[in-house]
């Protein structure tokens, strides 16, 4: 079963909403996401180069405090410049670390190893000229200060300008993996961006179609009803002709048989008993005659049985009467009480037998026709089926007949449907819901 066009376009309508949905969402958080990375990226190196900075600050501090003490005849600040050197120690070793922590896995440990040996060693090297007496201070502290303190110091700063390189070079691969970042997200992004448009184009041009397919099927339907609503005028006026003409042709020539025998009999009056009795059974078999044929046209057109004795009834007599008038046999089969059926129903699935049978008897060629009612499951069954040529042009346009039945099985509730194919007859079916019984106390 192919499904039905309005299910996959609106299937489509979702599938689009949903993808420029994830399209926007997926923009949203990935370009929210690289800017954070970025701003991380720049925060790092910005924490990183402070390090640095306050490092190689306290370092030149330190270096200037050592000179100035050297350089100075007086001892009597040993003391403090020793605990100004231990707090540069604490504050320089500790940015070490921060700075280690700053640059990460990335960094080169041997490069921070380094570092923090020639720091080490550089405070080791500061401890002995601070308990040196003024005559050796003033012997050894110049040539101390060019030879040891400026030259580590020299060695130091070009250590931390290394890592300083080694900082922008984290920053500028962070940097170019966030551009490679934003390059996939950009190809990403014009595929499911080619993705919405493409599928958007489908649906439109889908819709299109369908609005178009839609309407063909309202001017067809429109043209259809006329052209049944013609039928069923000349359908009307068919009927109409065809009751006039039995009216005529039957009954009113019947009618003018018995005036003329009344004549008769007002004419031999008592003179002659037998002529008399003989003109009277001959008034008789002409007024039975119109009686029988009133009521032929009365159950035509809807019979008492239907009312009196139910549909099973009802129909086994028109079955009865088809054969008669067609020579086609009719054999009927019900199976079930029929008792919940109402009169509407009744009415409904008579006029669909009548019906069948009349196109067997115009179109079938049948050689034997097959009724049956089915009552079970809380439904009623009915299947008309024949043995004739069937239609030939199944999938062509109905006839009055057929659409009349459809219309009367579906005002009912029910399913109407016709199975038919040239040379294997034609069955048609029909399947009507029935009342609920009430239950007794």
């Amino acid at each position: 079963m192919k499904p039905r066009l309005e299910l996959v376009l609106l299937a489509g309508f979702g599938s689009m909403m949903l993808l420029a949905s994830l399209l926007g969402f997926s923009q949203i958080r990935r370009s929210a996401a690289l800017q954070r990375e970025l701003i991380e990226a720049q925060e790092r190196y910005a924490h990183t180069e402070r390090l640095l900075s306050d490092l190689r600050a306290d370092l030149y501090r330190i270096s200037l405090d050592i000179r100035d003490f050297l350089l100075d005849r007086d001892v009597s600040d040993s003391a403090e410049v020793r605990e100004q050197v231990l707090e540069s120690r604490q504050r320089i070793l500790r940015s070490l670390d921060e700075l280690e922590r700053a640059l990460g896995p990335a960094a080169d440990q041997a490069s921070l190893a380094r570092l923090r040996e020639r720091l080490e060693s550089f405070f080791t090297l500061l401890g002995p000229p601070l308990e040196w007496k003024p005559e050796v201070k003033l012997a050894l502290g110049g040539s101390y200060v060019r030879r040891v303190l400026l030259g580590r110091r020299t060695e130091i700063s070009q250590m931390a300008e290394q890592l300083q390189s080694l900082n922008y070079e984290n920053l500028k691969r962070s940097q170019q993996r966030l551009l490679e970042a934003q390059q996939d997200f950009r190809r990403r992004l014009n595929r499911l961006t080619y993705s919405v448009l493409l599928l958007s184009a489908v649906v439109a041009i889908a819709s299109i179609w369908w609005i178009f397919r839609l309407e063909q099927r309202a001017r067809a339907a429109e043209q259809e009803m006329r052209e049944l609503s013609q039928k069923l005028v000349q359908a009307q006026e068919a009927e109409r002709k065809r009751l006039s003409l039995e009216l005529h042709d039957q009954v009113g020539q019947m009618l003018t048989a018995i005036r003329m025998e009344i004549s008769n009999l007002g004419r031999i009056g008592p003179n002659d008993p037998e002529l008399f009795r003989e003109h009277v059974q001959q008034a008789k078999q002409v007024a039975e005659g119109a009686m029988k044929t009133v009521r032929d046209l009365a159950m035509g057109l809807r019979p008492s049985m239907l009312d009196d004795l139910g549909l099973g009834p009802a129909v086994e007599w028109l079955c009865r009467e088809f054969s008669r008038t067609s020579g086609i046999p009719a054999d009927v089969t019900v199976q079930g009480s029929l008792a919940r059926l109402t009169d509407g129903q009744k009415t409904g699935l008579f006029r669909v037998v009548q019906e069948s049978l009349t196109n067997v008897m115009r179109h079938a060629r049948a050689s034997r026709v097959e009724v049956r009612l089915t009552e079970s499951a809380g439904k009623l069954e009915l299947i008309v089926q024949d043995d004739g040529r069937g239609i030939r042009n199944g999938k062509g346009r109905r006839g009055l007949g057929l659409l009349g039945m459809e219309e009367r099985i579906r005002e009912l509730g029910g399913v109407f449907s016709v199975e038919s194919a040239p040379g294997a007859g034609t069955k048609i079916r029909a399947e009507i819901p029935l009342a609920q019984q009430e239950v007794k106390a």
